[in-house]
């Protein structure tokens, strides 16, 4: 019996010990939760100041680190921006505490905030410029550009599609002034970086990718010398009718409302051609919906720049640009451009007023350009303004959707019926 007996106390003492312990650790736990449940960045209503500019905006929910704000008219209250002025709607034990807290990081924050807002104005004369898809390779060099450049430009905001796109860009290309907004999905989110702007360059873009399932069938077949499809087969995250049609079209709504004075969209060569290789990738009829967008610009009453570039090449610009209209460079032997002599021709477009109302293709020539001495006021002088009453976009892509309604989603799979119905609708 005294083996039994020690064992009980032991037990006994051992719950002694526990049994304050679980309750100081269900006490803080419910202490913990009380508070967050009174979260003041949640749950606060935001004051403007008088001046009607916003204090900073914290990313504390989305990322931990700060991020840079704007001033804005004092009637539409960023989601994100936290004020020294927090009026909680419900009490708690440690609610002054909080408080306190968030008020004194805000002043901290807004302090930092105006120190960065001093060094990010360039040119107090200069213009506002909003780059959107930033983070692409083209995206990346223009805001790269503008944010180097010291007279003309008062402030370079780069628009993103994701955080980790923004820490790129940040940690690696030293590139600040970023905002992160799915244009698509969450357009509300460009409200804070389309404040006071005076120019946007439209340079968001559907982006394919490749099918593993498609490559690996496609390297099988090669090995081991059997038939299979002579290309592999893409996929897109988002679609082109989500990004270029609809993304676009809210970016084009959203400049409207904000008063932007001038739109440059960088579009593609290839959209008088239904038929175009880059229509067939994911079966996405990409070129089709650019034009579209292009389309809802020109309508929309902005001044607005369209430039359509040939092929996309990373080697090294400096090379005098050549314009045409509605395709006629494709029947050229080099129909390419660099992305930096793109840039180039996106950057005067910002400040040529002879740039404005137009549309055209480019592509590079072999010959060196010199900045010093060439006339880009002629070069957008002479630019033409492609015709956009053909192809007939809107009955191509209504015979399209309805195609795939009928098939249960599925599209063509060969490239002459594709074909075919785009010159069926045309004659509609």
């Amino acid at each position: 019996m005294v083996a039994p007996v020690h064992r009980s106390l032991r037990r006994r003492g051992a719950c002694s010990v526990l049994a304050p312990a679980l309750l100081f650790v269900a006490l803080t736990v419910s202490v913990l939760v009380v508070s967050m449940q009174y979260n003041p960045l949640e749950k606060a209503i935001i004051s403007p100041r008088a001046s009607g500019s916003y204090p900073v905006s914290m990313g504390i929910v989305q990322n931990t680190r700060f991020t840079r704000s704007i001033s804005r008219p004092s009637s539409k209250i960023p989601k994100r921006s936290v004020s020294a002025n927090i009026h909680i709607q419900s009490g708690g034990i440690l609610l002054p505490v909080i408080r306190a807290l968030y008020e004194e990081r805000a002043r901290k924050s807004e302090e930092e905030y105006w120190e960065e807002r001093k060094k990010m104005i360039m040119d107090p004369d200069g213009k506002t410029i909003v780059v959107t898809g930033a983070g692409g390779r083209t995206g990346r060099l223009l805001i790269q550009q503008l944010q180097g450049m010291k007279k003309g430009v008062r402030e370079a905001r780069g628009v993103v599609h994701s955080f980790k796109s923004e820490r790129r860009l940040i940690d690696n290309y030293d590139v600040n002034n970023t905002f992160v907004a799915d244009i698509y999905a969450n357009p509300e989110n460009l409200e804070e970086a389309f404040g006071n702007i005076s120019t946007l360059v439209i340079l968001t873009s559907a982006m394919p990718k490749i099918k593993t399932r498609s490559l690996l069938r496609l390297m099988f077949s090669r090995i081991f010398r059997r038939k299979a499809s002579s290309r592999p087969q893409f996929r897109y995250k988002q679609t082109p009718e989500q990004v270029d049609w609809i993304g676009q079209k809210n970016q084009i709504d959203m400049a409207k409302s904000a008063g932007v004075e001038h739109v440059v969209l960088v579009s593609s060569m290839g959209g008088t051609d239904p038929s175009n290789m880059l229509n067939k990738i994911g079966d996405g009829n990409i070129l089709l919906w650019k034009r579209l967008a292009e389309r809802y610009l020109i309508a929309s009453g902005l001044n607005y720049t369209i430039i359509h570039p040939g092929g996309l090449t990373d080697k090294e610009g400096d090379f005098e640009p050549l314009s045409g209209v509605d395709d006629e460079l494709l029947q050229r032997p080099t129909r390419s451009i660099a992305r930096m002599d793109l840039v180039e021709v996106v950057l005067q477009a910002i400040f040529e007023p002879k740039a404005r109302g137009r549309s055209f293709d480019v592509i590079s020539t072999d010959t060196p350009r010199n900045d010093d001495v060439y006339d880009w006021d002629g070069f957008f002088a002479q630019c033409g303004h492609c015709d956009y009453q053909h192809p007939d976009v809107e009955a191509i892509l209504a015979r399209e959707k309805t195609l795939e309604k009928r098939t249960g989603g599925a599209t063509a799979a060969s490239s002459s019926s594709t074909t075919n119905r785009a010159k069926e609708a045309e004659v509609a």
